[in-house]
């Protein structure tokens, strides 16, 4: 596993707490994880730039990611 990777879980549970096994479903989260990774990168980076405090920024995104709910309904 790339450092790049090292977020990531050895495998993923469902809502039933088994290993999910499709490995399609899988590839497609963690392709999306990674483009998430690269564009928290580039805010940070980008907030560090302007002076932006950067204890202050992660409990920003820490306050964004606890509170972030779905949009599906009946899923």
């Amino acid at each position: 596993m790339s450092n790049k990777k090292i977020f990531l879980p050895e495998y993923w549970k469902g809502k039933n707490k088994k290993r999910l096994s499709c490995k399609e479903k899988i590839k497609i989260l963690n392709n999306n994880l990674d483009e998430l990774d690269i564009m928290l990168k580039d805010v940070y980076d980008e907030a560090v730039l302007i002076g932006i405090d950067e204890s202050q920024l992660k409990e920003v995104l820490k306050k964004m990611i606890i509170n972030i709910k779905s949009n599906l309904r009946d899923v």
